[in-house]
């Protein structure tokens, strides 16, 4: 398929069928990739995804991202979704795409009109995996112990509401009291994952919360019950036999979750059936392989995932716009779409997917033009006199090719780039600091919630510096001022001119390169069904899983 700039789908050839590109650098980098030659990956899958007189009760999904941690409080990334989906509940849940905030632990929910007060009814009979009622409390103490850790997930909510401000009413209400009008709350509340407060604080150490406990145990209502955790490798889970939602129908017992770090051992995986999920994050060629395979089918869904080269606008020369633009022009968008992209993925002009409203429609972004890139160079305060240093993701082949054709181009006029492959807990880790940040870093900008403040609040607002998002150290007090607005003021309108406002002056100071919107690919089994897809959660939440005995679509 091709697709157009706004990710709708224009007709071309099969998957099977893209050329990889005409430059023989992106031919070599697009055929490197996968790390091995995959003609012969083929040859050497037995088996298969068939199965024998009774169809699987059992899933197993890879993913190239080690899970750093099962405390659902700590993290916010796509590798916490197979945790804060299955092992607990949220308040209410993102489903569909493009997706939609559903009821979940909530049956219903109400805003006082000064846009400050919320009131959650929850459902009654809801048990934690212990077997005991998930309350009104049980919320307190999570939406508290969140923003009292002070991780990632608080960072959302901290310009909205404090500790302390999560009250019960009654058993079954929940009131959450806003300190200013935050217009993104209803988007973030998914985030929020409920754990049992009984078993947590009895795991409480010297005020930790229970954190030390919690980062490789559960204390959820989810659907499947943490039988086996350790970060490297992955984790294991089990049906929860009393799971509110009931398991009438079919659906899988247990899943499992393996850390595959290799784009070969993913193919291999699921070729031989031992996975029945892959990442999405792999090479287009890894594709077309899996779609050759008995037994295996892929699938597309668009996204709301942007593809970005974070620059560290604090560290000289960096902190000179002309550089940064200088290296904008640099990188070749289109050829790497078409070249190492196979063509599936959409053109990103700038900081918010261009399928997202708040994004400019008119906004064109940079182009590959070594040209102007010398321009900028020339006109720069600041000269290029050192080697920079670039961080891709290991295990993940297109940031890989990203680092390799940047570092091409950037030869061509006069920079050198140092390319390092690093896991991401690293590159998250790295982002802490100014000092520890690289110059530039190779990344994702996923869905966590569907609003523009998700993208561009959390990657230039500089209250955010410390975090993996902010991890560019921008700092413009016009950009704060304008960010800060457009969470509290409730019209849409104002805040989509606001975040146009914001989106422009991103691209004009080339804060960082951005380059596209993910088409997501997942290798499947075709025995497998139930399979639903939200940009919100990756398609990870297993329970509407269950395999049958005949192959064919999802």
């Amino acid at each position: 398929m091709k697709y157009d700039r706004f990710g709708k789908r224009r007709r071309g050839r099969a998957i099977a069928e893209v050329p990889m590109g005409r430059r023989s650098f992106l031919k070599a980098a697009a055929g490197a990739a996968v790390g091995m030659g995959l003609g012969s990956l083929l040859s050497e899958i037995p088996g298969g995804q068939a199965f024998g007189a009774e169809a699987p009760s059992h899933i197993a999904f890879g993913t190239t991202s080690e899970i750093e941690t099962a405390d659902p409080h700590v993290k916010y990334a796509v590798s916490a979704y197979p945790v804060s989906l299955n092992l607990y509940d949220n308040l209410l849940r993102f489903q569909g795409n493009p997706p939609r905030v559903v009821p979940w632990l909530a049956e219903s929910y109400e805003v006082s009109p000064d846009g400050l007060t919320w009131t959650f009814r929850l459902r009654r009979g809801v048990q934690f995996h212990d077997g005991t009622e998930l309350t009104a409390e049980s919320v307190v103490y999570s939406m508290d112990r969140m923003l009292s850790m002070n991780k990632d997930p608080a960072g959302v909510f901290k310009p909205a509401i404090k500790p302390g401000a999560t009250r019960a009413r009654d058993r079954y209400t929940v009131e959450m009291r806003l300190y200013q009008p935050f217009a993104p709350f209803l988007s973030i509340i998914p985030i929020l994952s409920i754990v049992n407060e009984k078993i947590v604080k009895g795991q409480e150490k010297s005020g930790d919360w229970g954190a030390e406990w919690l980062r490789d145990h559960e204390a959820g209502s989810g659907a499947f019950i943490l039988e086996r955790y350790a970060p490297a490798t992955g984790l294991t889970m089990r049906r929860f036999d009393r799971y509110w939602r009931g398991w009438a129908g079919e659906h899988i017992r247990s899943a499992e979750v393996k850390v595959l770090r290799e784009v070969s051992t993913q193919i291999l995986n699921i070729g031989k059936g031992n996975t029945h999920m892959t990442h999405t994050i792999l090479p287009p060629d890894a594709f077309r392989q899996m779609a050759k395979m008995e037994g295996v089918t892929v699938v597309q869904d668009q996204t709301l995932r942007t593809f970005v080269i974070r620059m560290h606008n604090q560290r000289p020369p960096l902190s000179d716009p002309d550089v940064r633009r200088a290296i904008s022009y640099a990188f070749d968008y289109d050829g790497f779409i078409k070249g190492v992209m196979g063509g599936v993925a959409v053109r990103n002009p700038g900081p918010l997917p261009v399928n997202l409203w708040g994004s400019p429609r008119e906004l064109k972004g940079y182009s590959f033009d070594l040209d102007k890139a010398r321009e900028h160079l020339a006109k720069a305060k600041l000269k290029v006199s050192r080697p920079l240093e670039m961080l891709a993701i290991s295990g993940t082949a297109i940031s890989e090719q990203a680092g390799l054709l940047l570092q091409s181009n950037l030869k061509k006029i006069g920079i050198d780039l140092k390319l390092r492959n690093v896991t991401f807990p690293q590159i998250a880790a790295s982002g802490k600091s100014q000092e520890t940040a690289a110059d530039l870093t190779a990344h994702w900008m996923s869905a966590y919630y569907p609003d523009p403040d998700n993208w561009i609040g959390q990657m230039y607002d500089s209250k955010k510096w410390g975090t993996w998002q902010a991890l560019s150290y921008y700092k413009s007090e016009t950009m704060d001022r304008i960010l800060s607005e457009a969470r509290q003021v409730t019209s849409q309108q104002k805040r989509e001119a606001l975040y146009q406002q914001a989106s422009r002056m991103a691209v004009d100071e080339a804060i960082d390169i951005y380059i596209y919107n993910t088409v997501l690919q997942r290798g499947l089994s075709k025995y497998l069904r139930g399979y639903q897809f939200s940009p919100v959660g990756d398609g990870l939440e297993f329970w509407p899983l269950y395999f049958v005995k005949e192959a064919g679509k999802p």
